[in-house]
C-alpha cells in the first residue's frame, strides 16, 4: 500500500514517520502506534513528541497490552551474556537508581548521535532484567499523574488513540509554536515605553536594546523619573550611559537632578569610586567629590600610602577649589600629624623592645600611636615625652603650637597624663603662672575644681588634693569636693570659712576618734572665730 493510505509503513528503523505531520491522517497515526516496532531512537523520538503537551494534559495508555501489540524490545536491551532473556522475564528492580532526566539512560550508547539513549540490561545471567524508572514529565515534577514508569509507557503503546486525543495534542503543539514565534518576534520589536516601565516596576523580564534612538532613551528616562521608581530610573540611566557618548550622557544627566542622584547612589552602592568622583566633579559638587576622595585616602591601612593619598587629595581637590581653602588647612594638619606619629612610633617601639627605659616598664604601651587623633597623641607625648624640648617631634609644646590647641584642652590633657604618671611636681609647674611684679601664683585654665577631679581620679594623695582644694573659690563647691575626695582637713577649714559651727560640731561627733576630730574641737574652742 501507499504511505498516504496509512498502511505498509514498514520498520521505524528504516522509515520513520511523524504521526503529527500534516499529511498523516488519524487512521494512519493509529496504525503507526499499534503496529510499529520501536528501537532506541524511535522510543526517544516519540516520547519527546508526547512530552510536548502542557502541564494540564496527560497522555494515558492502557495498562494491559496484548501480545500482538507488544513491541519487540530485543533490539533495545544490552545483554550481559550470550543468552538474552525474553520480555516475559523482565521485571522492575526497586533498587535501580532513578535518573534525573526524562527518558534518560544509565549508560550512554556508544556512537549514539542523540543526547540520550535507553539501555536495558539483565540483573543476572539467566535471571530477570530490570527497567529503569523514567519520569515522563509533562509539567511539574511533583504531580501525582505527571510521570509514568518505562514499564507502563512501553506496556501501553498498543492502545489505540481516539481522534479527540490526537486533536488535543495537535492543538497544544500549535499553541506552543505560536508562543515561541511571538517570543522571538517580541525580542526584536520595540515595545511602548509605558509597557517596558511597567515590566521593570513589576520585576518582569524586559529588554531596552530596541530603544536605539536618543529620543527614545530620553523618553524612557523622563517617564521613569515621572513615575519616581528607583529601579526604572537606574535602569534607564545605565542604558543611556552604555549607548551614548560620554559627553552626551553627562549633558543629559546635568539636566535631570533626580536621575543624577539615583546614578550617584548606584555608584556608591557598587563602590565605583573613580566614576563617582568624576561624576560629582562634573555636576559641580566639588565638596562632595573632595570628601569622597578624602575618605578613600583615610581608609588606606599603610601609613606611607595614606600620606601619599592625602597629599594627592589635597592638591587635586582642596587646593584647586577656592571654596575649600579652609578645609585645606585641616588636611595639611592631618598630614603633618601622620608624619609626626611615624618616627615617634618607630623610636618608641624600639625602646620598648629593648626594655631599658623606665617609663615604658612602668606604663607599657597598649596601642600604636599611628592614626591616633591629635588629643590622644598629646596625651601620649605628655605621658612618655613630657620633658622634651620644643624642637622635638614628640614635644607636647610643639604639638600644641602646630595644631593650635586651646589652652584649656592642653591643660586638661597634660594634667591627666602627668597625674597618671604621678608627676605631681610637673602639675604644679604647669599650673604656675607669673603674677604682678614678677611674682608666681597657681592658675588653672580649666578651674581648680576640674583639677581636683582629675587628681582624685588618679588617686592623688590627700595633701596634694588639699592644696588645690584651697584654691577653689566657691565654698559650696569646695565643701562638696572635699566630701567627695574624703579630704577631712579641707572639710573643717571650709566649714570654718562658712562660719558653720553646727557643721563643725557634727563633724567632731561623726569622726570622734580621729585626729581631724580633735582638730575640729580645738577650732570650736577658739574664741577668735566669729560664728553665725
Amino acid at each position: 500500500m501507499d504511505a498516504d493510505d496509512g498502511e505498509g509503513f514498514g520498520d521505524f528503523r528504516t522509515r520513520k514517520k511523524n504521526i503529527f505531520d500534516d499529511d498523516v491522517s488519524v487512521e494512519a497515526a493509529k496504525k503507526i502506534i499499534t503496529s510499529a516496532r520501536f528501537d532506541d531512537d524511535d522510543l526517544d523520538d516519540d516520547m519527546e513528541i508526547l512530552d510536548l503537551g502542557s502541564s494540564t494534559t496527560s497522555v494515558k495508555f492502557s495498562a494491559a497490552p496484548s501480545s500482538k501489540t507488544m513491541p519487540d524490545l530485543s533490539s533495545l536491551a544490552t545483554p550481559a551474556s550470550s543468552s538474552v532473556p525474553s520480555p516475559a522475564n523482565l521485571r522492575i528492580n526497586p533498587s535501580a537508581a532513578e535518573p534525573r532526566h526524562s527518558f534518560g539512560s544509565f549508560q550512554k550508547a556508544a556512537g549514539h548521535v542523540r543526547s540520550q539513549s535507553l539501555t536495558i540490561a539483565p540483573l543476572k545471567s539467566g535471571g530477570d532484567m530490570q527497567f529503569p524508572k523514567v519520569n515522563m514529565l509533562r509539567g511539574s515534577n511533583t504531580g501525582s499523574n505527571s510521570s509514568l514508569t518505562i514499564e507502563e509507557a512501553v506496556g501501553t503503546m498498543g492502545r489505540k488513540f481516539g481522534s479527540m486525543d490526537v486533536d488535543q495534542m495537535q492543538q497544544e503543539i500549535i499553541q506552543l509554536r505560536k508562543q515561541l514565534l511571538a517570543a522571538r518576534k517580541e525580542r526584536w520589536t520595540k515595545m511602548p515605553v509605558d509597557l517596558t516601565l511597567r515590566r521593570i516596576m513589576k520585576g518582569e523580564p524586559y529588554s531596552l536594546e530596541n530603544y536605539r534612538a536618543l529620543e527614545d532613551k530620553l523618553s524612557l528616562l523622563d517617564k521613569a523619573v515621572t513615575l519616581m521608581d528607583g529601579n526604572a530610573i537606574t535602569a534607564a540611566v545605565l542604558h543611556l550611559k552604555k549607548t551614548v557618548k560620554r559627553a552626551t550622557f553627562q549633558q543629559e544627566l546635568m539636566l535631570r537632578p533626580v536621575a543624577a542622584n539615583h546614578y550617584l547612589a548606584y555608584l556608591r552602592g557598587h563602590f565605583e569610586h573613580a566614576e563617582l568622583i568624576d561624576t560629582l566633579s562634573m555636576l559641580g559638587r566639588s565638596e562632595e567629590a573632595a570628601i569622597v576622595k578624602y575618605r578613600l585616602a583615610c581608609s588606606t591601612g599603610d601609613i606611607n600610602t595614606k600620606v601619599s593619598s592625602l597629599k594627592a587629595c589635597l592638591r587635586a581637590h582642596f587646593e584647586a577649589e577656592p571654596s575649600l581653602a579652609g578645609d585645606a588647612s585641616l588636611i595639611r594638619e592631618h598630614i603633618d600629624l601622620l608624619e609626626r606619629q611615624r618616627p615617634i612610633e618607630d623610636s618608641d617601639a624600639r625602646l620598648e623592645a629593648e626594655g631599658r627605659t623606665k617609663v615604658f616598664l612602668d606604663f607599657p604601651r597598649r596601642f600604636a600611636l599611628v592614626n591616633m587623633p591629635v588629643t590622644t597623641t598629646l596625651f601620649y607625648c605628655c605621658l612618655y615625652h613630657y620633658h622634651l624640648q620644643e624642637n622635638s617631634f614628640a614635644s607636647p609644646v610643639s604639638i600644641k603650637k602646630r595644631h593650635e590647641l586651646p589652652e584649656r584642652q592642653f591643660v586638661w590633657t597634660a594634667v591627666s597624663a602627668r597625674a597618671k604618671a604621678k608627676g605631681w611636681t610637673d602639675i604644679e609647674q604647669l599650673l604656675t603662672a607669673k603674677g604682678w611684679f614678677g611674682g608666681k601664683k597657681l592658675k588653672a585654665a580649666i578651674g581648680f575644681g576640674k583639677v581636683v577631679d582629675i587628681l582624685h581620679r588618679f588617686q592623688a594623695p590627700h595633701d596634694i588634693l588639699a592644696k588645690y582644694l584651697e584654691l577653689v573659690e566657691d565654698l559650696d563647691t569646695r565643701l562638696t569636693l572635699a566630701k567627695k575626695t574624703d579630704c577631712k582637713k579641707a572639710m573643717i577649714e571650709t566649714l570654718v570659712k562658712q562660719k558653720d559651727r553646727a557643721g563643725v560640731e557634727e563633724f567632731a561627733r561623726k569622726y570622734s576618734a580621729t585626729i581631724e576630730a580633735e582638730y575640729a574641737r580645738r577650732v570650736l574652742r577658739d574664741e577668735a572665730i566669729r560664728w553665725k
